[in-house]
């Protein structure tokens, strides 16, 4: 399952491809989408710490959706402290854009 949504089986166009790297399990997307995780400027990677310590403070959080935990995307409006699994966004009609660029 993905470490950051919980997911075994997800929609690839949502979530993107599972990589499996140094015992972690992510979603392409769910990683790029992850608050407070940017990938290394030189090689466009993110680093297996940087990983690690998001998952830790995701599991500190609830999905505003599902309500489990483990939430790793927080709301980018300022004041809103709802946070989500990339999944669970559609049915909590969430709105996420991935623009290119951090």
């Amino acid at each position: 399952a993905c470490m950051l949504c919980h997911r075994t089986q997800a929609d690839t166009d949502i979530c993107g491809d599972k990589t499996v790297k140094y015992k972690l399990c992510v979603h392409t997307y769910c990683q790029i989408l992850a608050t407070g995780l940017y990938p290394e400027e030189d090689t466009g990677q993110f680093l297996v710490g940087d990983t690690r310590r998001i998952i830790r403070e995701a599991a500190k959080k609830s999905c505003f959706v599902c309500y489990k935990m483990g939430a790793s995307i927080t709301c980018c409006h300022t004041g809103c402290d709802r946070t989500f699994h990339l999944p669970c966004a559609p049915n909590g009609q969430c709105v996420t854009q991935y623009f290119g660029a951090y």
